[in-house]
This record gives structure tokens, C-alpha cells and sequence, in this order.
């Protein structure tokens, strides 16, 4: 056994047995001297020594020096997150051979692993990739947190990390789960400008018609969830409102615009919980109650159904809306133009001759027999310019306005 090599920490030694050489690394500190052995060469097959839970044996075939994917000194492959991976990761798989080589087709056979070199090389590669981009952008965040706080050290801003690659790797099903509606639509901002490259109207059309589908979908999916878990839960009318405020202009394609009511001088004083423009400039005035609110009572006398205590209230309040809106039209048209009215743009002009208020209220579940929906129908039928929706209806509604868009 002879001495080949020596480095900082390390002495190196060559035993050759016929035609098979074993390479051998000593440390320099190590009084007894022990000698753990590298690999074996045997022509142009190396027998690689890997100190994994499972994977014990890491063979290359057809080469003629050692690739430099893996250390020359025995510990595993030269990049630290691949070799942790096939150290650690393998421990239930019932893997303890690793295969390399150069024209293998990377599959596995029994205990075995093997890999094409290429393949494995490209994996090095995007890693080391994704570490600089990685350490790029770090150093980028910490340069525009400076820019902000430290203006006159004169930084330059600096745009993260835009390398295609890096990004389209990243553009997986993972992802989409955590993005919200607002992130989706900036994306969404991003592609139309990135259609613009192509000169062809029928590839930009094509693209567009798929991102607003794929963007309606993802939006849909997110709102129903959190439909579904409210429904569940019967939450107080405040949560009602504050998803109904979020989420109902991207769930009903009829409003383009909410109004801050409050803000706007009418004869009030209890406002709607929500009021909207739709795509004609017509009024709706919102009111949103609880999803378990009792619907009917029953009048024992007469044999038949009426509105309950609770809905009651709630239509002679929406009827007070209507009744004053159409009173001050035109002093309500005008404060609505007043107060949206900015700086670049007119205010926006409403119509207030026919308004309608959309009750949200209670469910289906109440009305469990014949009667009571027939009732339940002729009395929400018998209310000029009011409409009612229960809970489980509007679900439906969603879930079917999500089907309609999959299926086109």
C-alpha cells in the first residue's frame, strides 16, 4: 500500500490487487492510524463506499476517473443537500445500491438504484441553481430594505430574482394552493402583458380566454370553501358581511361597484349592509342575516305558515330602504356622483328608479316538508321589488357557476 496524496487533513493511499486498485484515506490526527477505504477500480467500474442509513454502495460504471459529482475522499456526493438526501431518505425503501453511469436509463431493479449521469448532473445543476438564485435575492431584500429605510445611501431598488427557469420550476400545483384571489390576479396581469409578444390575435385570444377560466376556477374553488365552512359553522352576521364585502363582485358578475353607503349623505339612519351597482348603473340594497335564522311560524288557527318574528323585521327594513331611495332619487343619485368623484375621474352615475333589496337569510333545511315550501314559495313570491335568497341556495348557485365554467 503506497501513499498517493496529501492533503490539509488528509493522507491518501493506493493498494493495487491484480487488476483492482482499492484508494484508502487516513486522518492525520488519528493516532491508530486506521485506514477507511475510498472505493475500489476495477477497468472502468468504480465501487464507491457510502456511509448512508441505507444506501451503502454507490457503483459507476464505464469510466475512467472518478466523476466529479461525488467527493474523491469518501464522503458521499460533492453536493451536500443530494448526498444528505441519499443518506438519510432511503431508510423504508429498501434501497442499498446506487448505479451511475453514462448510457444507463435511470430505473430501479430489485435494491437497486440506477441513474443516468446526465440526469443526475442536470439535478446538481438546478440545485446549485436555486442556491445563488437564492442567495441573490437575499442580498436583494436586504439592499431594498435599505433603499426604504436609507434613502441617501443611494442603493438602487432592485427587482428579486427573474431567472425563467427558477420561476417555471415553481410553477407547480403546490403553489396554487396558497395563493389568494389578488396574487392570482397579479399573475394574471403578468400573463395578458406577456401574451402581448405574440403578434397572432387568435394566440392571444386563446390565452387570455384560458387564464380568466383557470383565474375564475381558482377563485371559485377558494370562495365555495369558505362558504361551506361558514354554512357549517352559523356564524354571526358580521362574518356574513365581511365575506359578502370581499367576495360577491367576483362571485356575481352582475355588480361592478360596492358603495361605501355610510359616506354618502341620504335620510338613513341604518344602513344596508351592502349596497351595489350592477353593470347598468341599477341599485341593489344587501342585507345579510344569519344562516340559521328561523324562516316561518306556524298559525294554528288557520292551518298555514308566516313570515317569522325575525324576518319580518328584516323586510320592513329593506322595505324602508327601498321607499326612501325612491323618495330622494335624485338627492341620492347626487351624492353618490359627489362622493365617488376623484381627482382623474367623474363620479359615478346611478339609477335609482326601480331599486331592488336582496335578502341573505336562513335555509333549505327549515322547510322540510311540502307545505312549508309551498308557503315558503308563495310568500317570497308575494314581495314587489324584494328577493330572497337562502344560504344553501346561493351555494348552489356557486357550485353550479363553477361546474358550468369547468365544462366550457
Amino acid at each position: 500500500m503506497n501513499q498517493i496524496q496529501e492533503t490539509k487533513n488528509l493522507y491518501i493511499f493506493k493498494e493495487i490487487s491484480g487488476s483492482t486498485s482499492t484508494i484508502y484515506r487516513q486522518h492525520k490526527e488519528d493516532e491508530s492510524e486506521e485506514k477507511v477505504k475510498i472505493f475500489t477500480k476495477n477497468g472502468e467500474t468504480f465501487e464507491y463506499e457510502f456511509e448512508g442509513k441505507s444506501v451503502k454502495l454507490i457503483v459507476f460504471e464505464g469510466f475512467k476517473e472518478l466523476p466529479k459529482i461525488i467527493t474523491p475522499f469518501g464522503y458521499g456526493f460533492e453536493e451536500r443537500s443530494l448526498n444528505n438526501f441519499f443518506r438519510y431518505n432511503f431508510v423504508d425503501k429498501r434501497i442499498n445500491k446506487i448505479l451511475i453511469s453514462e448510457s444507463t436509463e435511470s430505473k430501479r431493479v430489485g435494491a437497486t438504484l440506477y441513474f443516468n449521469l446526465g440526469e443526475i448532473s442536470d439535478v446538481v445543476g438546478a440545485i446549485n441553481q436555486e442556491q445563488r438564485a437564492c442567495n441573490d435575492t437575499k442580498k436583494i431584500l436586504i439592499k431594498n430594505y435599505l433603499v426604504t429605510v436609507f434613502p441617501e445611501i443611494n442603493f438602487d431598488h432592485q427587482e428579486t430574482n427573474n431567472n425563467k427557469k427558477l420561476i417555471l420550476r415553481n410553477l407547480n400545483d403546490k403553489l396554487i394552493e396558497q395563493l389568494t384571489a389578488e396574487e392570482i390576479e397579479k399573475i394574471g396581469s403578468f400573463y395578458v402583458k406577456a401574451a402581448r409578444k405574440f403578434k397572432a390575435a387568435h394566440i392571444i385570444k386563446r390565452m387570455s380566454a384560458g387564464l380568466m377560466k383557470n383565474a375564475q376556477l381558482i377563485t371559485l374553488q377558494e370562495i365555495i370553501t369558505k362558504y361551506e365552512f361558514h354554512l357549517e359553522k352559523n356564524p354571526p352576521e358580521s362574518t356574513w358581511q365581511a365575506f359578502f364585502d370581499e367576495y360577491i363582485t367576483l362571485f356575481d358578475s352582475r355588480y361592478v361597484r360596492k358603495l361605501n353607503y355610510k359616506n354618502i349623505a341620504t335620510a338613513l339612519t341604518k344602513y344596508p349592509d351592502l349596497v351595489l351597482v350592477d353593470i347598468y348603473g341599477y341599485l341593489d340594497f344587501y342585507e345579510l342575516k344569519k344562516s340559521g335564522t328561523k324562516l316561518l311560524q306556524y298559525d294554528s288557527s288557520h292551518k298555514t305558515w308566516f313570515w317569522s318574528k325575525e324576518v319580518s323585521m328584516v323586510i320592513s327594513q329593506a322595505s324602508d330602504y327601498l321607499q326612501k331611495a325612491k323618495e330622494n332619487a335624485f338627492s341620492y343619485s347626487q351624492a353618490i356622483k359627489t362622493e365617488t368623484e376623484t381627482k382623474t375621474e367623474d363620479g359615478l352615475e346611478v339609477n335609482i328608479i326601480n331599486p331592488r333589496a336582496i335578502i341573505v337569510i336562513g335555509s333549505k333545511n327549515e322547510l322540510d316538508t311540502e307545505k312549508k315550501r309551498h308557503q315558503f314559495k308563495n310568500l317570497r313570491e308575494s314581495l314587489k321589488d324584494i328577493e330572497f335568497v337562502l344560504y344553501d341556495e346561493l351555494l348552489d348557485r356557486l357550485k353550479n357557476l363553477f361546474d358550468t365554467i369547468k365544462i366550457e
